[in-house]
This record gives C-alpha cells, sequence and structure tokens, in this order.
C-alpha cells in the first residue's frame, strides 16, 4: 500500500483519472511520426506536447546526453538522466513542473554552456554588400548617444530621471531624447544612487534604448537613394524592436512563468514603437534581467528555462537567441542543439560595450533569416496557418537538388525540448495534386553516419532515414502480411544562399572548425513517410490492441531477418494503428504499425561494451537500463513489450478504460517510472524474478476484464524470464530477510566470505539474463507463437461476438 508520506505527487483515483485524460485526450504521443489524430494548426498551442524516448550515454560518449533532453516526455515516464530529460510528473526530489524543469535548467547551466564565447557576437556580422551601411548606422546612433552623455553630463544627472523616466513606463511611443537618458541611466546602474532600480524599472530603460538602435536603422535606410536602397533590400533587413510589457507570460507559454522581457523581428516599414500581444510564436529573443552582476548565473538558468517556449511554438525555428542584463553587464546567449554559447559582456557603463551592444542589434536586423536561426525551407501559409515545406526529392546526388512541395494540414509533434535533435511532425499532401494521399513530414538534427565528421568513436549512430530507405527496398512490392514504414523521399534539407543550394548542418551555422573537437555535429534531416496510423490507445477494445501488437512484433521480426536492425525502442509511441477496411475487417479489423526508428541499429555493425542506453523509460528492459556491457538483442525488445503490455492492461487499453485505476494499485509498477534507472532496474529484476513475484507484484494490477492481455503476458513472461536453463532475473543468492532471520543472513555472508565460499549463482557470468542469449532461437520462437496464438483467440472471439450479432438482429 502507498505511503502517505511517499516523496511523489499523491493523487486520488480522480485526480489520476482526469490528469490522465487531460494528458492523452487528442493527443498524438510523439514518439511515433505516423498519425491520423494530428493537432490543427489553430489548436497547436492547447496540445502541445514532447516525447520521451531518449540516449543516455556512458561517460566517454557525452553528447548523446543530448539526446535526453531532446526527447521529451509523455505521461508514462518520469526521469532525470544526469539532470538531462525531466518530465511533468516527479521524484522524490521535486514536487511539481516547475521545479522539475528548473532543476534541469540548473543542470544545463552548469553542464552546457560556454561563457565568453567571442564567436558568438561574430555569427550575425552582416555581409560584405552591407558592411558599409552596418558601419554607418552603428556610428550614427553612437554619436547621438555619445554627444546625449556629454550634454546631460553637465547637468545633474541624477535629478534628470526622477519625473521623465516615468514617461517611460506609461508610453508606447518612441522618444529619441528620452531613449538617450534611458540609455545614460543604464550605463548608471552600477552607481549607488542607482543601485536600487528594480528588474521591472530596468526593462522599460533597456526597450527604449532597442527603439534608438531601430529608429537609426530605419532613418538610415530611408535616407538611402533608390538604387542603393534596392541592392541593400535585397538582404532583406528587418528591425528589432521590444514589447511593450515587461514581466508577462507570452501567450503559447504552457505554464505560470513570466519573461522580463523580449525582443520582435519586424519589417523594416514597421513603425518604431512598443510590440503588443506578446506570443511566443513571434518571439525573436527572450530577455532576462537582473540589478546585480553577480546574478549572472540566475539569469542564464531561468533564460534557459523559457527558451523551449521558442521551439515549441515556432516550427520554422532552428536555433535560438536570448539576452541577459545583469547589473549593467549585457550578455548574448546562442542556444545551439547542444548547449548554450555565451558572449562576453558587453558592458553599459563603457562607450565600448554600448557599441558592441549597438553592433549586435544592427547586424540583427540585416542578418539573413537563416542566420537569425529560422528555417527558409518553410513557407506560413496565412489563410491555413500551415506551412508550405520543401522536401528533398531523392536522395540521389545526381538530382540533389530536386525538391517537392508539401502544404501541412496538421501538427503531430513540436520540439518542446531545448536540446537534441528537435524533431517535428506534420500531417501534409503534395502541393501539386498529383497525389492526394496524406503524408508524415518529419524534421529532425540527426548524428550523421560519418562517425568521423561527428567526432563520435566507438559505435555506430543510428541514422533513421538510411534504416527506411533499407526497409523499403527490401519490402516495396511484396506481399509480406504486415504494415512497415515506407519513405518516399529522405534526405538532408538545403537552402537557398545566393545562386547556390546549401546543405544545413550545424557546421554552416555556427562556423565550426574542423579542429573543435568540443561541437556535436548534425544534420538536419526531413523524412516524408507513409501509411498513415493512430495513436495506439485509439483501440476500441482488447482484441484490437493484441492485433496491433501481434502485428508490429511480425514487422519487427522481419526487419530483424531481412535488414538485420533491431528497433530498440518498443513503446506505446512507437506503435500505430490502421483500421482496416472491407468485408473481412470484422475478423482484423485493426493492423499494427511499428515506427519510429530512430534509434534503430544494425545487428551486425553494434559495438559492445559502449554502455549506451535508448528507449523509453517505462519499456526499457533491464540490460539496457543497467547499461549493460553485452550487445542489445532482440529479446531486449520483446521484453519492452511485455512491459507495455502490462503498463497497458494496469492503466487502461484507452481513455475509456481508466475508471478503475487507483494509486494503491499500481504501487509496484510506478516503480518502473519513479526512479532512476539502476533502482527501476533492481524493481524488474525482483518483478521478473518468479512466477510468484510477477503474479503478486505485477498481474494483480491488471484490469480483471483484460482476460486475453493476461494470457500474453504471461506467455511473454515465460518465455523470457522462465526458459529452461536461464530461469529468473537475479543472479546471486536469493535470500529473503524477515525479523526473525536478518541476522542470521547477514552472519552467514559473513563466514561464507571469511571462508572463500561463493554460491554458483553469484559467479560470474551467471546473470540469466546473460545466459537467455544462448537459447535466443528457441526463445524467439516461442515469443512469436505467443503472440500469433492470442492474435487466433482474438479472431475466434470475434467471430463469436459476430454470430452472436447475426442472431440478435435476425431475432428483431
Amino acid at each position: 500500500m502507498a505511503s502517505p508520506s511517499r516523496n511523489r505527487p499523491t493523487r486520488g483515483r480522480r485526480g489520476r483519472q482526469s490528469k490522465d485524460r487531460r494528458s492523452n485526450r487528442g493527443l498524438i504521443q510523439p514518439g511515433g511520426y505516423v498519425v491520423a489524430e494530428c493537432i490543427s494548426p489553430q489548436r497547436k498551442r492547447q496540445k502541445s506536447n514532447s516525447k520521451n524516448s531518449f540516449e543516455t550515454p556512458s561517460k566517454n560518449n557525452g553528447q548523446q546526453n543530448k539526446e535526453a533532453e531532446a526527447s521529451a516526455f509523455p505521461t508514462p515516464c518520469v526521469v532525470r538522466v544526469r539532470g538531462k530529460g525531466t518530465t511533468e510528473n516527479t521524484n522524490s526530489s521535486v514536487k511539481s513542473v516547475m521545479d522539475v524543469r528548473r532543476f534541469a535548467a540548473k543542470d544545463h547551466v552548469k553542464d552546457d554552456v560556454r561563457m565568453d564565447v567571442e564567436t558568438v557576437l561574430s555569427l550575425v556580422e552582416g555581409n560584405r554588400s552591407v558592411s558599409s551601411i552596418t558601419s554607418a548606422i552603428v556610428d550614427a546612433a553612437m554619436a547621438k548617444i555619445e554627444n546625449g552623455f556629454n550634454r546631460l553630463a553637465e547637468k545633474d544627472i541624477y535629478s534628470v530621471f526622477d519625473d521623465e523616466m516615468v514617461l517611460s513606463d506609461n508610453t508606447d511611443s518612441f522618444d529619441l531624447d528620452r531613449a538617450v537618458k534611458s540609455t545614460l541611466r543604464l550605463s548608471k546602474l552600477n552607481e549607488k544612487a542607482f543601485q536600487g532600480t528594480s528588474e521591472a524599472r530596468m526593462y522599460p530603460l533597456f526597450r527604449d534604448f532597442v527603439m534608438l538602435v531601430a529608429f537609426h536603422v530605419q532613418s538610415h535606410m530611408n535616407s538611402l537613394g533608390a538604387k542603393q536602397r534596392a541592392g541593400v533590400v535585397k538582404a532583406n533587413p528587418h528591425l528589432i524592436l521590444p514589447y511593450s510589457r515587461g514581466d508577462f507570460k507570452p501567450e503559447g507559454s504552457d505554464d505560470r512563468t513570466k519573461i522580463d522581457g523580449a525582443l520582435a523581428l519586424c519589417k523594416l516599414s514597421t513603425r518604431v514603437g512598443l510590440q503588443d500581444a506578446p506570443k511566443y510564436k513571434d518571439v525573436f529573443a527572450i530577455q532576462e534581467l537582473k540589478r546585480s552582476k553577480r546574478d549572472s548565473q540566475e539569469a542564464l538558468i531561468q533564460l534557459v528555462e523559457y527558451t523551449r517556449n521558442i521551439y515549441a511554438n515556432q516550427d520554422h525555428r532552428r536555433f535560438a537567441w536570448g539576452l541577459t542584463m545583469c547589473g549593467t553587464d549585457v550578455r548574448c546567449c546562442l542556444f545551439h542543439h547542444d548547449g548554450v554559447r555565451v558572449s562576453p559582456a558587453m558592458d553599459f557603463a563603457d562607450i565600448d560595450g554600448i557599441r558592441r551592444l549597438v553592433t549586435l542589434l544592427v547586424n540583427w536586423s540585416f542578418c539573413s533569416l537563416d542566420r537569425l536561426g529560422y528555417d527558409t525551407t518553410m513557407e506560413r501559409i496565412r489563410v491555413s496557418n500551415g506551412w508550405q515545406i520543401s522536401c528533398p526529392s531523392h536522395d540521389d546526388k545526381s538530382k540533389r537538388n530536386s525538391f517537392t512541395q508539401y502544404v501541412t494540414t496538421g501538427t503531430i509533434m513540436n520540439a518542446s525540448a531545448l536540446f537534441g535533435r528537435h524533431t517535428r511532425c506534420y500531417l501534409a499532401k503534395r502541393k501539386d495534386g498529383r497525389s492526394d494521399e496524406s503524408v508524415v513530414i518529419k524534421d529532425s538534427w540527426s548524428l550523421p553516419r560519418d562517425l568521423k565528421k561527428s567526432g563520435k568513436q566507438g559505435s555506430v549512430v543510428p541514422d533513421e532515414s538510411h534504416n527506411l530507405r533499407l526497409i523499403t527496398e527490401k519490402f516495396s512490392g511484396k506481399d509480406v502480411g504486415f504494415s512497415y514504414p515506407q519513405t518516399i523521399s529522405s534526405g538532408s534539407v538545403k537552402f537557398k544562399n545566393g545562386s547556390k543550394y546549401v546543405t544545413d548542418d550545424t557546421s554552416v551555422i555556427y562556423g565550426y572548425d574542423d579542429d573543435d573537437k568540443e561541437h556535436v555535429y548534425r544534420v538536419y534531416r526531413r523524412i516524408v513517410i507513409t501509411p498513415v496510423g493512430h495513436f495506439i490507445k485509439s483501440v476500441r477494445n482488447e482484441a484490437e490492441l493484441v492485433f496491433v501488437l501481434a502485428d508490429a512484433m511480425e514487422c519487427h521480426n522481419a526487419i530483424l531477418i531481412e535488414c538485420g536492425l533491431l528497433h530498440c525502442d518498443i513503446s506505446v509511441n512507437n506503435i500505430l494503428v490502421i483500421r482496416n477496411e472491407g468485408k473481412s475487417s470484422h475478423r482484423r479489423p485493426v493492423r499494427g504499425l511499428l515506427i519510429d526508428f530512430d534509434h534503430a541499429i544494425s545487428v551486425d555493425q553494434q559495438v559492445s561494451g559502449n554502455g549506451a542506453r535508448s528507449g523509453t523509460l517505462p519499456f526499457m528492459s533491464i540490460h539496457n537500463l543497467e547499461g549493460a556491457r553485452g550487445k542489445r538483442t532482440a529479446l531486449d525488445d520483446w521484453e519492452s513489450l511485455l512491459y507495455l503490455i502490462c503498463w497497458l492492461a494496469t492503466f487502461g487499453i484507452n481513455s475509456d478504460d481508466r475508471d478503475g485505476v487507483d494509486d494503491e494499485i499500481v504501487e509496484e509498477i510506478d516503480k518502473w517510472r519513479y526512479a532512476d534507472m539502476s533502482t527501476i532496474a533492481r524493481a524488474k529484476r525482483n518483478h521478473m524474478d518468479s512466477f510468484a513475484n510477477f503474479n503478486r507484484l505485477v498481474l494483480s494490477g491488471f484490469q480483471g476484464k483484460y482476460e486475453i492481455l493476461k494470457v500474453l503476458a504471461i506467455d511473454i513472461y515465460n518465455a523470457l524470464f522462465q526458459h529452461k536453463g536461464c530461469e529468473g532475473a537475479f543472479h546471486g543468492e536469493r535470500e529473503t530477510a524477515t525479523a526473525s532471520n536478518k541476522y542470521d543472513i547477514a552472519i552467514n555472508k559473513i563466514v561464507k566470505n571469511m571462508q572463500g565460499i561463493q554460491s554458483h549463482n553469484s559467479q560470474p557470468g551467471s546473470d540469466p539474463l546473460i545466459s537467455r542469449d544462448n537459447y535466443k532461437p528457441q526463445i524467439l520462437e516461442n515469443l512469436l507463437e505467443a503472440t500469433r496464438d492470442a492474435a487466433k483467440a482474438c479472431e475466434k472471439l470475434l467471430d463469436i461476438i459476430s454470430k452472436e450479432d447475426d442472431k440478435e438482429n435476425a431475432s428483431n
């Protein structure tokens, strides 16, 4: 029975039910990419959610740690992996969603932030064609600021602000003189008379400064001759303008946090002034303000917390910018896929620091959209609020610049995580109308298969586009008897830079050198996939779920044999439902579709001993959780299937079956999510060690109506954990301590250690989970037979139900 003092959120029966329904109703759990119940663009922010597949690295493989954050977290998963990848539920050290995110943000600032990186500011330097323009604007703005400083310095500067600064808090109009005074006030924040300036007071001062720079950008462009202006307009200049409100919660936020300020990217013709209606989908950069320079780390932590909302709300955002202002120190932050790079401080108290900040704002104004972090291969369709997306037509190098245009009809998942692959999925159709078939477009920043270029040694990097092409080639045109994911096209995303097409990768964005050993090299890939399926919890009954799982594992087995690929992430997110149509659909109304081959590995190329872990936490196998040194096998995936069945049979196979869920009943299975990996692994070993344990601790939590699932779970359990020669899940002695014998057990162990006696089970290599690999062919045969038998039983059940319905209809 659950203890009231247990360190996790406690909810009553109705509380759990309502929370889970809110989490899942109408949503597509984003581990998958082929789903029909997509989120319409208009409702996208109300229905945003994230993925929970992740990788956890060994000590020598730090870059995969970012994959944990990239994949975020559906309802089944609560995880904190080396400080990365927390979820909305909490473990023993965290009490709320905001606490979890703050906890992760602190770890990111500690592990993933590089301070005083000079190249951050140089990344947005304008091209040579506009360098003279930007220099002239910077000089003009600085002349105005310096002249104003000299003029105001002749007065008692401490009396300049008393009444006049109130105006900057209460007006949306731009006043040049007030902006100069605001800049002077910012430069004096370190002085004793102004050290009491609040953060709320600092933002109106800073927004005046930003508008001062925007005013000079617009004025200079308006002063150019027609010919010169036409040449500059090709660079697509724009204005950086502040929002009117400070300390606000932008529309699109999924929590209650407020940001101190933000900047918007506006058209050059926009009136210089404050921007209204702040929405995360329009925010260019978030600003965090602190009164003291000593609070710079705290400012970074908060900026890290908030910036993930930019990715969640902006489908076309590739990377993001941010600003911190602590006292007079302003820093520019570049959020890339595997960390944050922070510029040296630009000090408002120093005229050179002000010039550097002016230069940054001017360069942002003349920078191309791709350099600002936007995907120029995506174009917003205002009427439908969808996207027109340019997809690579082939992988053939001879046609490498051939593209097909698709129009999105909905968003399946967005990139709500701060770091990692930033996977996004859209439901779409061809723009030219040649095919009315719905497809899924999947975008992600993937690690390349070129191991040397990625700087990743010792293992093979999964490449989904390569895996899907292999699967499509092997099964296309064949009557295989199961559904499988097919790729229509895939390749690296390319954007046009002048007259050339450039492959979008991190080296292009950030200007990495080949000798830079600290960066993680990623390539922006886009895949067009079919068929379209539904989330697994769209099944209507137990029989449909069994059909779906049986088909998915038939596909899993065929891909393993024909393609040599091991899926490595069997979970509720990665098995979808396809509904059959026709006369025979009453016997098999649905089919299963195994998707998401992001983590799939080649069984021939995987390297033993790298300790990498990947998967979805509650469904990961014991050896995967423990980071076992041996190679992954198909038995690990089948073990994940067992946990998936137990999970659904306990919590309900769909939202209509959740009424019977109670915290006290699911105490044991909760251990698969409310802990770290090693603790979960120990819990699973205990649950699976004997049938008595499995029955008492797991099967007892099944909802009573799931009779077939219960039999299937027992068959899979027996095949995996009770095969002759490798029974159980523990190695070492199994002695249960009681109040009467606990000291006897301890004494016996001491005596055996003194005598040098070891039991057979404690010998190295006696782990039954390792020993079962010796029986793998027979165990796999038993597992396939178990799912096939269950599917046949469901067909028989549906036949009986159909006949009974026919009799009832005839009598009526």
